[in-house]
């Protein structure tokens, strides 16, 4: 999840190369227990997802962004929330959300998401979601041959599967956040509870760090936490791999806080400023 100001956000909306070429890209509006009702911009690959939000986001405190993770067997996200209370003893905020259908009134689980505890002031969002059996054959989700509720099911049935919807973006493979310090340690903490391996380098590396950056490596994905003191925390960057590699390096640019490059070596590197 990434917050951009509102010129980059329009910039990123009303390019035609993201919609036809780069990724599977829908707008969604939202109703969510953290920031009440809001609109963002999908942008999908594979098996992951990007959620961009304007400068407008609502909600109790100011949010910059954050890590969605999704389990994809029944069951693991409970799993989760042992080894969170019980392991660095971060814990976290349970909550089954539901819906009601609009003819019977019959309410009917849709997700379990549990928040890890980044602390109060935290302006950036730690989820740990798995949706249930229900939700995903209500959107005609694909499972997987074991009844896995796949991420790639999800994506294809809420973004499309048609031969016109490939597109390069394959998927996320790296993130870069900056954190102030002990919230960088809670993450890195919780995140090793799960399975993660984290390592760490001197403060000055990256430049604007003050503190030990984390660098945390898992299932598909490394993840980068600049701990420091200055600085808004939030998304600084993505990495993703792609189906097809352009034959030269392409840059676009949105407003002045975001920066795509997409490069032959098959990659992708998506830069961004966290608002203040």
């Amino acid at each position: 999840m990434v917050l951009v100001d509102p010129a980059a956000f329009r910039d990123i909306y009303a390019c035609e190369m993201l919609r036809e070429q780069f990724a599977r890209v829908k707008p969604k509006n939202v109703t969510s227990s953290i920031a009440g009702r809001y609109s963002a911009l999908g942008v999908a690959g594979t098996n992951t997802l990007l959620e961009l939000f304007d400068g407008a986001l609502p909600g109790p405190r100011r949010l910059t962004g954050g890590l969605v993770f999704s389990f994809e067997h029944p069951g693991s996200v409970h799993r989760a929330r042992e080894l969170l209370d019980t392991g660095p003893g971060i814990g976290g905020e349970y909550e089954l959300v539901t819906r009601t259908a609009a003819d019977t009134g019959d309410v009917h689980p849709w997700y379990h998401m549990l928040r890890a505890d980044l602390g109060a002031d935290s302006p950036l969002l730690m989820f740990l979601n798995e949706v249930t059996g229900e939700y995903f054959d209500s959107v005609s989700a694909r499972r997987g041959p074991d009844g896995e509720l796949l991420r790639s099911g999800y994506l294809d049935a809420a973004f499309g599967t048609g031969t016109g919807d490939r597109r390069r973006l394959r998927d996320i493979t790296a993130v870069t956040l900056r954190v102030r310090p002990p919230r960088a340690a809670r993450m890195a903490d919780a995140l090793g509870a799960l399975g993660y391996r984290a390592t760490t380098s001197p403060p000055g590396r990256p430049t604007d760090a003050d503190e030990p950056t984390y660098r945390i490596s898992g299932p598909g994905v490394d993840i980068t936490l600049v701990a420091s003191t200055t600085g808004a925390e939030g998304v600084l960057d993505i990495t993703t791999d792609l189906h097809e590699a352009p034959p030269q390096e392409q840059e676009f640019v949105f407003g002045d806080t975001s920066r795509l490059v997409l490069r032959p070596d098959g990659t992708a590197h998506w830069t961004f400023t966290p608002p203040a």
